[in-house]
C-alpha cells in the first residue's frame, strides 16, 4: 500500500512521456493504494488492535557509557495502522483520485503534464507514509517529502511572474513549519533519546534532568509545526496566496491532503504536546480559536472567491484543531478524535470547492466577486457544487461542535462564533456567483460562459457525497467510536438543533443580504478588503523603516567594520613577515651585541635609584 505510489512515480518518471500516460499511471496508483487501503479498513472493523510491524533500519552506537537510550542512534521504520488512520488514508486517496481525473480534462493547458502527475504520485507516497509512521524521524523524512512535493506543485507555473511570487511564499513559509517541526523533534530525542512514540509518552514525566521548560518549548515548536501544515491562520498564508496562482488541484490537493495529514499528526502527538502543563494546552487553545474566528471574519475583507473559501476552510481546520487540543485541557480526550472526524469530513469539500471555484474563474475570466454572475443559467452543475461544498463544510463544523463541546460554556460560545462565521463566508461565494447579471466588460462577452467538459462536471460532486457522508456521520456516536475504540454518549437533540441552527443563521442571513443588495453587500466587502489592504501596506512600510532597513544598516556598517579591520590585521601580519624576514638575514653576531646592549641600557635605566 505505502510503496505502490512510489512505484507509479518511478514508473512515470522512467518510462512515460506523454501527458495522457503520465496521468493513467498516476490514477492507477492511486487506484490501487485506495483499493489497498480498503482491504486494510475491512480488516480492522474485526479486531480492536492496530496493525503494526517494524523493520530496523539504522543503528550506529556512539557510546558505552552513560544512559542506555543514549549509547545509540537508530532509526526504525514502524507502520502502524489503525482504523483513525485507515479512514484517513481513505479520505485522503479520495481527494487524490478526484484532483487526478479533474486534471485531466480541466487541466490540458498546463505547462508539463507528466512532471505534474509524477509529482501527485510524490505527493501521495509522501502522505501515505507520514499517516502509517509511528518513529518520530521516520515521520519527519516522510512529512519533508510530501512537503517538497507540495512546494513543486504549487509552482508548477513556471513561466508566470505571480506564481513565482507565489511559490517563494509556498517555498519559505511551510519550510519555517517544517523546521519547527524538526526542532521539536530533537529537542525531544536530546532529552530521552527516544523516537519510537509508544516508548517516548510513557517516559515523558519519569526521566530525570528533563525541565518543564523543555517540555513546553517542544510541545509548542510541535504544535506550530503541524499547524502551520494544517493551515491556521496567520499560518495559512502559504495558502491563501497560491489559491490564484497555482494550478487549482494543486491547491486543492495542498488543502485536502495536508488537512488529514495534519489533523492525524496532531493527534497522534497530542500526550506528548499535553504532556508540560495545563496553562500550555489553554494558550493552544486561545490560539486556536482565534485562528477559529478571524480566518472567516478576514475572508469578508476583499471579493477574492478563491481566498475565501481558503480561508473558510482554514476556519473549521482550527475549529477541529480547537476540539482536539480542548479534549486534552479538559481531561476528557476520547473527544479529541471529534476534531479529527470534523477536518475530515471537510477536506473532500475543501477541494471539490477549490476545483469549483476556479472553473467558474477561468470561465468568467476574472477574480472578483463583484464581476460574477448569473452562475446558476450559465454554469448551473459547477455553481451547484460549489454551493452544496459550502454546505458540507458548515456542516462539518456544527456537528463537530455538537458533540463536544457544552452549549453553555466560554469556549463553545467562541466555536459557535466560529461556525457562523463559517457558514457566511462558505456560502456567500457561490451566492454572489449564482444570482445577478453577469456585465460585460472590455474583451469579454458573458454569452460565451459555459460549463466546461462534461466528464469532468461529476467528479467535484463525488467529492462533495464524500464529505457529506462523513459530515452526517460525525453525528452518530457509533461512528466516532469506531474511530478512537471508545463508548460515546448519543448526543442531545436541543444541542445539535442549537450548533446547526447557527449554521443555518448563517446561511438565512447570506441568502437575504446577497438575494435583496448583491451589489451593496460586494461594494462593502471591496471597501474592506480595501482599507485591510492599506492597513497591511503601512504596517509593512513602518516594519521596513522602523525595523528592516536599521538592522540592515547596522549589518552592512558591521560588515565594512570587520572587512576593515581584516585589511588592517592582514597589513600588521605583512609588516611584522617583512621584519622577521629582514632579521634572519641580518649577521647573528652584530645583531646579538645590538641587543645585549639595548638590553643592558633598559635594565640600566629601570634599576632602583636612577631616577629620583
Amino acid at each position: 500500500m505505502v510503496l505502490v505510489p512510489l512505484l507509479a512515480f518511478v514508473l512515470a518518471a522512467t518510462s512515460v512521456r506523454t501527458r495522457r500516460s503520465a496521468a493513467n499511471m498516476a490514477m492507477l496508483g492511486a487506484l490501487v493504494t485506495f483499493a489497498l487501503s480498503l482491504l486494510v479498513a475491512w480488516g480492522l472493523t474485526r479486531r480492536s488492535t492496530p496493525f503494526q510491524t517494524t523493520y530496523p533500519y539504522l543503528n550506529v552506537p556512539v557510546a558505552f557509557t552513560g544512559p542506555v537510550n543514549f549509547q545509540g542512534f537508530g532509526i526504525d521504520i514502524i507502520l502502524r495502522v489503525d482504523r483513525l488512520t485507515s479512514v484517513a488514508l481513505l479520505v485522503l486517496e479520495i481527494c487524490v483520485i478526484g484532483g487526478i481525473a479533474w486534471h485531466r480534462l480541466m487541466g490540458r493547458s498546463e505547462p508539463g503534464g507528466a512532471r505534474f502527475y509524477a509529482l501527485v504520485s510524490v505527493l501521495l507516497f509522501g502522505a501515505v507514509a507520514t499517516l502509517v509512521s509511528y518513529d518520530l524521524a521516520e515521520l519527519f523524512a516522510f512529512w519533508g517529502l510530501a512537503g517538497g512535493a507540495t512546494y513543486l506543485l504549487l509552482s508548477h507555473r513556471w513561466g508566470s511572474v505571480e506564481s513565482s511570487l507565489g511559490g517563494r511564499i509556498a517555498l519559505v513559509l511551510p519550510f519555517a513549519f517544517d523546521l519547527s517541526l524538526l526542532t521539536g523533534i530533537a529537542v525531544l530525542y536530546s532529552h530521552y533519546g527516544v523516537q519510537n512514540i509508544a516508548n517516548l509518552v510513557p517516559i515523558l514525566h519519569s526521566t530525570p534532568g528533563v525541565g518543564v521548560k523543555s517540555m513546553v518549548a517542544a510541545s509548542i515548536l510541535l504544535f506550530v509545526g503541524v499547524t502551520g501544515r494544517l493551515g491556521l491562520w496567520p499560518l495559512s498564508l502559504w495558502l491563501t496566496r497560491t489559491a490564484t496562482t497555482a494550478p487549482p488541484v494543486a491547491s486543492a490537493l495542498a488543502q485536502s491532503v495536508w488537512s488529514v495529514v495534519a489533523i492525524v499528526i496532531l493527534y497522534r502527538l497530542m500526550p506528548i504536546i499535553a504532556a508540560p502543563n495545563v496553562a500550555t494546552l489553554r494558550d493552544l487553545v486561545y490560539a486556536s480559536g482565534v485562528a477559529a474566528i478571524a480566518a472567516p471574519l478576514l475572508a469578508l475583507f476583499g471579493n477574492e472567491p478563491r481566498r475565501a473559501m481558503v480561508l473558510a476552510g482554514s476556519g473549521v481546520a482550527a475549529i477541529g484543531a480547537a476540539l482536539v487540543v480542548h479534549a486534552y485541557e479538559a481531561s476528557s480526550t476520547s473527544f479529541a478524535v471529534v476534531g479529527v472526524a470534523c477536518v475530515l469530513a471537510a477536506a473532500p469539500a475543501r477541494a471539490a470547492a477549490t476545483l469549483a471555484v476556479s472553473a467558474i474563474a477561468a470561465a468568467m475570466r476574472t477574480d472578483d466577486l463583484a464581476e460574477m454572475g448569473d452562475g446558476r443559467r450559465r454554469m448551473p452543475t459547477t455553481t451547484a457544487a460549489l454551493l452544496l461544498s459550502g454546505l458540507v463544510i458548515t456542516l462539518s463544523a456544527a456537528g463537530a461542535i455538537s458533540l463536544a463541546v457544552a452549549s453553555g460554556s466560554r469556549f463553545g460560545f467562541a466555536l459557535g462564533e466560529a461556525v457562523l462565521l463559517v457558514s457566511i463566508t462558505a456560502m456567500r461565494v457561490p451566492l454572489a456567483i449564482a444570482i445577478g447579471p453577469l456585465r460585460r466588460r472590455r474583451a469579454f462577452e458573458p454569452d460565451r460562459v459555459r460549463e466546461g467538459p462534461n466528464a469532468a462536471l461529476g467528479w467535484p460532486f463525488w467529492l462533495v457525497v464524500a464529505g457529506a457522508a462523513l459530515a452526517i456521520a460525525s453525528f452518530f456516536p457509533a461512528w466516532i467510536g469506531f474511530l478512537d475504540g471508545q463508548k460515546h454518549n448519543a448526543v442531545p437533540a436541543n444541542g445539535v438543533a442549537l450548533w446547526v441552527g447557527a449554521a443555518l443563521v448563517g446561511v438565512v442571513v447570506t441568502v437575504l443580504t446577497y438575494g435583496t443588495n448583491k451589489d451593496g453587500a460586494l461594494r462593502l466587502s471591496a471597501w474592506l478588503g480595501i482599507g485591510l489592504g492599506r492597513l497591511l501596506d503601512g504596517g509593512a512600510a513602518a516594519f521596513s523603516r522602523f525595523i528592516a532597513e536599521p538592522i540592515a544598516a547596522i549589518a552592512e556598517h558591521i560588515s565594512d567594520w570587520i572587512q576593515q579591520g581584516d585589511g588592517e590585521l592582514a597589513r600588521a601580519a605583512a609588516a611584522s613577515g617583512r621584519l622577521a624576514l629582514a632579521a634572519a638575514r641580518a649577521p647573528a653576531v652584530p645583531l646579538i651585541v645590538v641587543l645585549a646592549a639595548a638590553l643592558a641600557v633598559a635594565v640600566g635605566l629601570l634599576s632602583p635609584g636612577v631616577f629620583r
